[in-house]
């Protein structure tokens, strides 16, 4: 009978034991397990070697044991191993597969053969935790707050190894208070090299005359040998050095291909695409792994996203006023809402329909400004894909209270009243044509020693059920690790003349670790989601997608330490606002990104 030898790593632990002849057996009970030679152990500690990928191997835990001057293996005789005891060095977790039949159940690498003698090792389950090259460390302790931290030792090393500790029991006669006989395997698993699988690369476009690092890489990110090697079909339209730097030449198209030192076989192509010195381009679509331009854009339903083009120029500065035209491939599930300048270049608001996964494809072309020596006719057209994903502020789901959610989902002054320190009301100006936008006048409240210009608003829905923050982000274990994406329009009603900052701030009332002189909103911040958004000295419309202040990200995820049940409150804070100036927040959206669907 094969056992399964479930281990814990980073302690000892007895797998299992056999019965064995240790101070007898009860009366009248014979195992026929008895011999009158003892064994004999040349060595104590055996050690063995295998490679991570190598298939199913075999160590035989008897080698060097005699009985009566011959190998035990070969005496014949009924021998039992027992009581393996691993111990694993660097804190490693040794890898467990799920079974077949039952889900909670795991499967370890390690098991024995039949006759106990001989430790099985599936060495192909060590493929997923040991890694020749990777030098990461993020895992392996726990802070303060349960979350994981570094260690000091590698998550995925190149090496492990184990002390087994075993007896071994012929049915020897032992004295006594004595104890079976014991050896130590030592077992060495090796990382085998991690190979370049596959590379990308992705189109890439340069004016004439300027230089630019493609965006290439290996996988996996972890491979010991990351080098790639660059060509360009075309020389006379660029070339491109041994780093990826690309140095564009005449106006063309032209493929680029990045190909792997380690395994040939790797390689990609994408698009060179070198244009004249002015250009244009839709700086806020979704960008891919490699930090490039995907022409793609998720927006969310039933409000208007921003889609915004600039123009550039190569070695000479933007001037004067820039008109662009704008068309949608459909004008009737989509509708254009407004257009508001941003520097050189403009916005575009696209009222996106109720439905998910609509698509569209909306196009700007440059209409008249200065180009310099390129030709107006020669400046391409740019085109972005839009497709419509989930925004729970227009499909926040049944409240659990038979009155229903207290929220103000639409910022136009609904549900519970605005609390804080300014003046709130509803202005009838607004992005996509529902005619209500929520409007803040700063008070007099200041904040910090430089008297920072300070407003605040906030619903303060204490039940849990009526306030759709506390029922979606508050529920604990239900809540965590759940993502959001969150963007809203706002608009100035007077030109700044000093800086002028949005955040926008989800902070729950009860967590782990709270301080215990916690007062109010801002003295729960420690574990609250900030976001912040630096305003354009403008009275036009502005679209901001927010990321989060500590990440840089715009994905932010509910906290591990948000485990209990609690209440959770929105605020839209502004820095830098002047007493009696006012600025108008409309279209807030939050997208869940987990699961883009809900």
């Amino acid at each position: 009978m094969k056992h399964n030898l479930l281990i814990k790593t980073a302690i000892s632990s007895v797998i299992f034991s056999v019965l064995t002849g240790c101070g007898g057996t009860d009366e009248g009970y014979d195992p026929q397990f008895k011999s009158d030679l003892a064994l004999v152990i040349d060595t104590a500690v055996i050690t063995s070697t295998l490679i991570e990928e190598s298939g199913v191997q075999e160590i035989d835990l008897l080698q060097g044991v005699t009985i009566d001057g011959k190998p035990a293996s070969e005496s014949g005789a009924t021998i039992n191993v027992s009581e393996l005891e691993f111990v694993v060095n660097n804190n490693f977790t040794t890898p467990q597969t799920s079974a077949n039949t039952i889900a909670s159940h795991r499967i370890s690498p390690f098991t024995q053969s039949s006759d106990s003698t001989k430790l099985v090792v599936n060495t192909d389950a060590f493929s997923a935790a040991l890694r020749q090259c990777d030098q990461t460390d993020i895992r392996g302790a726990l802070d303060g707050d349960g979350n994981p931290i570094a260690d000091g030792n590698l998550d995925f090393p190149s090496q492990v190894i184990y002390n087994i500790t075993y007896s071994i029991n012929n049915g020897a006669a032992i004295a006594a208070g004595g104890a079976l006989p014991t050896r130590t395997l030592q077992l060495t698993v090796n990382a085998i090299d991690d190979v370049v699988t596959e590379v990308n690369v992705s189109p890439i476009e340069i004016p004439a005359g300027g230089q630019a690092s493609v965006f290439a890489s290996a996988i996996p990110s972890y491979a010991c040998n990351p080098a790639l090697i660059y060509s360009i079909a075309d020389e006379d339209i660029a070339t491109i050095d041994e780093n990826g730097l690309i140095s564009a030449k005449n106006t063309g198209e032209t493929t680029i291909t990045a190909t792997s030192v380690d395994n040939p076989e790797a390689s990609a192509s994408a698009t060179l695409t070198v244009t004249g010195a002015f250009s244009l381009a839709i700086t806020n679509d979704d960008k891919n792994e490699l930090g490039a331009s995907s022409g793609n854009k998720d927006v969310p339903i039933c409000v208007a996203s921003g889609v915004e083009v600039q123009p550039a120029l190569l070695n000479a500065e933007l001037s004067g006023e820039y008109t662009f035209d704008w068309t949608l491939n459909d004008e009737v599930s989509f509708t254009k809402s407004l257009t508001a300048k941003s520097g050189f270049g403009e916005v575009l608001a696209v009222k996106a329909p109720t439905t998910i996964d609509s698509p569209n494809t909306v196009t700007v072309e440059l209409i008249d400004g200065d180009t310099a020596s390129t030709p107006l006719s020669l400046i391409s057209q740019k085109s972005i894909t839009v497709n419509t994903v989930n925004n729970q502020m227009c499909e926040p789901g049944v409240s659990e209270h038979e009155a229903g959610f207290n929220t103000d989902f639409n910022l136009n002054g609904e549900g519970a009243p605005y609390k804080g320190n300014a003046t709130y009301s509803v202005s009838a100006t607004s992005v996509s044509g529902n005619g209500r936008s929520l409007e803040i006048t700063a008070g007099t409240a200041t904040q910090g020693e430089a008297n920072t210009p300070y407003s605040f608003a906030t619903q303060q829905v204490w039940n849990k059920q009526r306030n759709w923050y506390s029922a979606n982000y508050g529920r604990g274990a239900e809540s965590v690790g759940k993502t959001y994406r969150y963007a809203v329009w706002v608009k100035l009603n007077q030109v700044p003349v000093e800086p002028v900052t949005l955040r926008h701030v989800v902070v729950p009332w009860v967590y782990d670790g709270i301080p215990e002189d916690a007062n109010g909103f801002t003295g729960r911040y420690s574990e609250a989601g900030l976001f912040s958004a630096a305003l354009a000295a403008t009275t036009q419309w502005q679209y901001i997608e927010f990321v989060e202040d500590s990440t840089n990200q715009r994905d932010w995820a509910i906290p591990a330490t948000w485990s209990s049940i609690t209440d959770v409150f929105t605020l839209w804070e502004v820095y830098g606002l002047p007493t009696g100036d006012s600025i108008l927040i409309d279209d807030y959206a939050v997208t869940r990104t987990d699961i883009i669907s809900e």
